[in-house]
């Protein structure tokens, strides 16, 4: 009998799991104020195929789905631009799920974080929809696009660049209250900073995201950014629209402390952060792409293991020391 109710049990209830998809509905909630409805359509779209191909793999090992699926899902709509194409959302969340993921055994077994490894995969595929084509906001104001399907819908109502890129390119900064409330063309959920911290607050206070790990994401990127701008190095901005602008937030607090593709020990976490800081000033800033964050979680993803084997080696020749000199 128990193994027959193990059978039947569809869905495997993760309350931490839960408690992310609650922190993302802020930024589900400004993606269909500021490009309609077609947002919102888009998330319950990678959640069906995210869904689907995690049943079809866990079936086969007989486990029921995670609800890890569905944070994967949502966020990887959120980090996509609003007009991009169903089959595109697709493609991604199918090497999202099935090679980021149940290659490796499923939940908890990854390496790489699913949303971004997804989103990398579909930028290299598809280069023009995730970076030439950016549909242009609703005004912050009234209902915004509440009563559109999409921002999208004529050719005028595109633009050819993000603000992060336009800044790269030596434009000035937007207006700071642009980047703090919304109101920029970007990925459809995290044009704004406001909504963002509200869930990413959440995940701090709760503990359900390590705060070392925002913390030093956060601070080190900062730090970087405002000395080189002071030193003058272009074109760095300067602290605040750093921090605001480009999703950086966002990455932050809900992809890069993935408790499963992030280092185990509290030293670790520290150091990955600092990683994932470093690499993102150098890629958005120096390189030809302007997905710094996304490849630098990545890589952050990449060396994690190796950074908890080298904390985890100095923690005993330092407690080895220790014991040879009492």
């Amino acid at each position: 009998m128990a193994d027959k109710g193990k059978k039947t049990q569809l869905l495997r209830k993760q309350p931490p799991m839960r408690r992310v998809l609650m922190a993302t509905l802020p930024c589900i909630a400004g993606a269909v104020y500021f490009f309609g409805w077609r947002a919102l359509a888009s998330v319950a779209f990678c959640c069906a195929v995210g869904l689907s191909v995690e049943y079809v793999f866990c079936r086969g090992r007989r486990e029921p789905v995670s609800e890890a699926v569905f944070v994967t899902a949502v966020i990887f709509a959120l980090i996509m631009p609003p007009g991009v194409g169903w089959h595109v959302q697709a493609v991604g969340m199918i090497f999202a799920v099935m090679f980021a993921k149940e290659v490796f055994g499923g939940f908890g077994r990854n390496f790489f974080n699913p949303a971004m490894a997804g989103r990398c995969f579909v930028y290299i595929c598809f280069p023009v929809a995730l970076t030439a084509a950016w549909p242009d906001s609703a005004p912050r104001e009234g209902l915004g696009a509440l009563t559109q399907w999409t921002t999208a819908t004529a050719p005028e109502a595109i633009s050819g660049a993000t603000p992060m890129a336009e800044m790269k390119a030596g434009a000035e900064p937007p207006p700071i209250a642009d980047l703090f409330f919304g109101g920029l063309s970007g990925t459809m959920g995290v044009t704004s900073a406001l909504l963002i911290l509200i869930g990413g607050l959440y995940l701090y206070i709760t503990r359900t995201a390590y705060r070392s790990i925002i913390l030093s994401v956060i601070i080190t990127y900062a730090v970087l950014n405002q000395s080189l701008h002071w030193l003058g190095v272009e074109p760095v901005p300067n602290a605040l629209p750093a921090l605001l602008g480009g999703g950086f937030l966002f990455g932050a607090f809900f992809i890069a402390t993935d408790p499963i593709s992030s280092p185990r020990t509290p030293q670790a976490r520290v150091i990955y952060g600092m990683i994932i800081a470093l690499c993102t000033v150098v890629i958005r800033n120096f390189s030809v792409f302007n997905g710094g964050l996304m490849f630098s979680i990545l890589l952050g993803n990449m060396f994690a293991p190796i950074i908890d084997y080298g904390v985890t080696a100095w923690k005993a020749r330092q407690s080895g020391a220790e014991g040879a000199g009492t």
